[in-house]
């Protein structure tokens, strides 16, 4: 299981992480607040679930990031990508959901890796909506859901849970060079 300063340690990564990345510039508002369960973000079921896996091991950080496809939502992630175009679709939108999901977990888990050498990252990867329905199936030890707002109107959630090998504890905790460090982001060769 993960110990409560883990869970604790991973929830700032992420916040962090996303406030640092879900901003088209500096100047932008991003909120991040812990709920219960994620917010529908439209009544029609449109939308993109975008996972992302960041594994040892010990444990399994199971990412789960819900983006409407409303215009402002649509026109958010065009400006973080720097298109040409003023709203994305399609594949560019695609693209775009999978990108931002990448930096942020990417900085997560370059951090994670300070205390877990042998940490690693899958490529994004988009599931039908509906699956997010079955995250009880991979019986995470802990999961903490989180509703992001831009500017007050682009919205999307994040689902994080956390599953351990069997009869383990993972425990470790964040220091604040770790979280400044986080926020600076590099890119990564390979």
């Amino acid at each position: 299981m993960f110990t409560a300063k883990a869970v604790t340690a991973i929830n700032g990564l992420f916040e962090t992480a996303i406030q640092n990345h879900a901003r088209a510039d500096a100047a932008e508002a991003c909120v991040v607040d812990y709920v219960a369960q994620a917010p529908a973000l439209s009544k029609d079921g449109k939308g993109l679930l975008v996972v992302l896996n960041i594994s040892s091991y010990l444990f399994r950080i199971v990412a789960l990031f819900d983006f409407g496809t409303d215009q402002a939502s649509t026109a958010h992630l065009a400006r973080l990508v720097r298109s040409n175009e003023s709203t994305l679709s399609g594949q560019a939108l695609h693209d775009a959901c999978s990108e931002l999901v990448n930096m942020i977990c990417g900085t997560v888990n370059r951090s994670v890796c300070s205390s877990f050498r042998h940490a690693g990252m899958s490529t994004p990867f988009i599931l039908e909506r509906s699956c997010a329905q079955y995250l009880a199936e991979i019986n995470p030890s802990a999961t903490q859901a989180l509703a992001v707002t831009v500017n007050e109107t682009v919205r999307f959630n994040v689902t994080i849970c956390l599953c351990c090998a069997a009869d383990t504890e993972v425990d470790f905790s964040v220091e604040e060079t770790q979280l400044e460090e986080a926020e600076s982001g590099e890119l990564e060769l390979f």
